[in-house]
């Protein structure tokens, strides 16, 4: 296995002068914490992730930051990126239903996830709620029209919507809410309301958003290498102590679930 994954890496990795590897063009979106900041600290997951793809393949990273339009969104930021060659990958891609074909049309390969991203159940830190099975009798938050929002509605639950987190983290400070459901995303490395606190992760497959890396479909060497090189990591335990890390609360996937 390792020398299959070094020939892959070789194939992957053009060079210069004298044989030496280039740098690995890698665009990530900034301002995006916890996945990805120029400025920040930590930088992210996206970026320790790219990172660590890169040392594996023997190379260095040469980083291509990508402001998110309004208009046009995340197509757009594809369009100019990755698929116009201004990078090789694109770290941080959210997969969704449907995501392949789009990404065939694209011109474009996922890899294997590399992080898996939920919910978390929040609670007044004096209530004796530990997890969602303690919850069915008490009035439960969600932001309105997300994954959790729904699950909550199919579920029968004694539901809240809220416009957004920050809605949803104040009602829960206030007292107006016995607990609330909250993408892990939006709580890692920020400071919760004096006496919120975490209770548990939920592993529901419906409430998770897998991140993938991009590359484009004719460069299939790299994709299998870097494909490989995210299967190490998460044997060795690299892509756990990322999410750590960078906030994910514990008990977050590492993508392939």
């Amino acid at each position: 296995m390792k020398r299959s994954v070094g020939l892959l890496a070789c194939l992957a990795a053009p060079a210069f002068a004298g044989d030496a590897p280039a740098a690995l063009g890698v665009c990530v979106v900034d301002q995006n914490p916890p996945f990805s900041s120029r400025s920040a600290a930590p930088a992210g997951v996206d970026v320790d992730v790219a990172q660590a793809v890169a040392a594996r393949l023997g190379r260095t990273v040469s980083w291509h930051w990508i402001t998110m339009q309004e208009r046009g969104g995340l197509g757009r930021a594809l369009k100019e990126s990755v698929q116009a060659g201004q990078c090789e990958l694109f770290a941080g891609m959210p997969v969704t239903e449907g995501a392949d074909d789009e990404l065939s049309t694209r011109g474009l390969a996922a890899s294997q996830p590399y992080v898996s991203v939920g919910y978390v159940l929040l609670t007044p830190a004096s209530s004796p709620v530990r997890s969602m099975s303690d919850v069915r009798k008490l009035k439960i938050g969600a932001v309105t029209a997300t994954p959790a929002d729904l699950y909550l509605l199919e579920g029968n639950f004694n539901r809240t919507p809220f416009a957004n987190g920050s809605a949803l983290l104040g009602a829960l400070a206030g007292g107006q809410l016995g607990a609330g459901l909250l993408w892990a995303g939006r709580v890692a490395g920020e400071d919760l309301p004096s006496g919120v606190v975490v209770r548990e992760v939920l592993q529901a497959s419906e409430l998770q958003t897998r991140f993938v890396m991009l590359s484009r479909r004719s460069d299939a060497a790299l994709t299998s290498a870097v494909d490989a090189a995210i299967g190490a990591l998460r044997a060795d335990g690299t892509l756990a102590a990322i999410a750590t890390r960078n906030g994910l609360p514990t008990g977050i996937g590492q993508g392939g679930n």
